[in-house]
Order: structure tokens, then sequence, then C-alpha cells
């Protein structure tokens, strides 16, 4: 996709509107799909110590992998 630099705002051309009620409903159904792939997250409410910096970032490496073997399932 090119690069376009624009001096002022009033410069930039508005969008293109899809005008095809097909297309506009599938466009809106991949942007909820793409929506629940990146949400919500798995984070513990309230505050959680540990003993180290080393544990809290186990933690999390942990959740991160859980997340993304959800993903992988899905």
């Amino acid at each position: 996709m090119p690069f376009q630099r624009f001096r002022d705002i009033a410069d930039v051309p508005s969008p293109k509107r899809v005008e095809d009620l097909e297309e506009r409903a599938r466009r809106i159904q991949e942007s909820w799909k793409n929506s629940e792939l990146r949400g919500p997250l798995a984070i513990p409410r309230g505050v959680q110590r540990f003993r180290s910096i080393e544990d809290a970032a186990r933690e999390r490496e942990d959740r991160i992998r859980a997340r993304m073997a959800r993903l992988r399932d899905e």
C-alpha cells in the first residue's frame, strides 16, 4: 500500500462507504470475529503477591501460553 502525506486534514479524502448491505454485514461479522480472538483477557482480579520478580514473570508467561493454546484450539 503506498504511503501518502497530506499538509492538512482537509486534504485527506473521505473513505469509500460500503453501499452493499451484504458486504457491510460481512465486514461487521469479520470485525466481531477478530475482536473475539483478541479479547477478553484473562487478567486475575485484585492484587497478587509474588516472592520474586521471576515468579511474577513466570505467572505472566503461563497466562500467555494458556491464552495462546486456547486461541489455537478454537
